[in-house]
């Protein structure tokens, strides 16, 4: 059986990371490790991590300094680890416990289909808004049946470029993430300079190098919405633009990078429930881009097409 290492990060989270810790020690993969970093927390986290690790001997618990945020506490984290598979869970998530195991399979049934490609693993999740014990949605995941995108479509996509809409398209996830060690020597770690967004930093490059993005179509983890000083404000908005500025020679190569920077303020606004300036960003990111306008009316038949078949 392949070790597998479960990496959590910690902040602030004193009423929710218990929760996770067991889920990840319940989990019905037996060869685990488990790398908990505390991100310099000031409630009682770093307590309840002591205290929960003490007996456990597959925990290896770290603390920073100071805080480094959510990024810098993951790579510091997978450097630490001896797994060949990398499975990340949130501090304030609960993981179904063949969450490891379900996962695991679908890589290696994928890998031995398609002769070992570069594979980036997600799975659907359930959503749980602060104060809600009923699921209220589910997050269904990028690649969770075939055909699974793959290499520069997804970077498009994460740009808000009309992609294949014969492609299973969805929701990223670090909290559901696992790949093979091995992608980050290849790829590169988490750029701590993304205290958001460092998933779709890291997704981007993983297609520039021509990864597989797939997932297993259940719901392996229970996500409960918890509100931060990183998700507050235009904080959101700021790193979404600021992977956009990371990538500009990309976008102004093929001619896309204005109209993806209104798209981004678009998503923003549609994400806060604002349609009415959503809409007026998205108007401009057409207006803007004339390839655009051709793109989205192309996806748009070859969608009627997919539903008259």
């Amino acid at each position: 059986m392949t070790l597998v290492s479960i990496i959590i990060t910690c902040f602030n989270s004193q009423k929710t990371i218990e929760r996770t810790v067991k889920s990840a020690l319940s989990q019905d993969w037996n060869k685990k490790e488990i790398i908990i970093v505390d991100d310099f927390s000031t409630d009682l986290s770093y307590e309840i991590l002591k205290r929960i690790s003490l007996n456990e001997d597959k925990i290896t618990l770290f603390r920073n300094e100071y805080n480094k945020g959510y990024p810098a506490s993951l790579n510091k984290a997978i450097r630490a680890s001896k797994g060949e598979f990398i499975a990340i869970f949130d501090d304030d998530d609960d993981n179904l416990n063949n969450r490891i195991s379900l996962q695991v399979e679908k890589i290696l049934k994928f890998e031995k289909k398609y002769n070992k490609p570069l594979v980036i693993c997600y799975s659907n999740r359930d959503i749980f808004k602060p104060g809600s014990v009923k699921c209220d949605d589910i997050a269904l995941a990028i690649g969770r049946h075939p055909p699974e995108p793959y290499g520069e479509e997804v970077v498009k996509f994460i740009f808000g470029l009309p992609i294949n809409p014969l492609k299973t398209w969805g929701m990223f996830g670090s909290c559901t993430l696992m790949i093979r060690k091995e992608i980050f020597n290849k790829v590169g770690f988490f750029d701590e300079s993304f205290r958001r967004t460092a998933e779709w930093d890291f997704a981007v490059r993983s297609a520039f190098e021509g990864a597989y993005f797939i997932a297993v179509n259940k719901s392996l983890i229970k996500m409960y919405k918890t509100s931060g000083s990183d998700k507050s404000g235009k904080i959101p908005l700021m790193y979404s633009l600021k992977l956009r500025e990371k990538y500009k020679d990309y976008l102004q190569g093929i001619g896309f990078y204005n109209a993806s920077k209104f798209i981004a303020r678009s998503n923003f606004y549609y994400n806060k429930k604002k349609k009415i300036i959503g809409l007026f960003f998205r108007i401009i990111a057409l207006l803007i881009s004339p390839k655009l306008i051709f793109d989205t009316l192309k996806r748009k038949i070859l969608q009627i097409l997919k539903l008259l078949k």
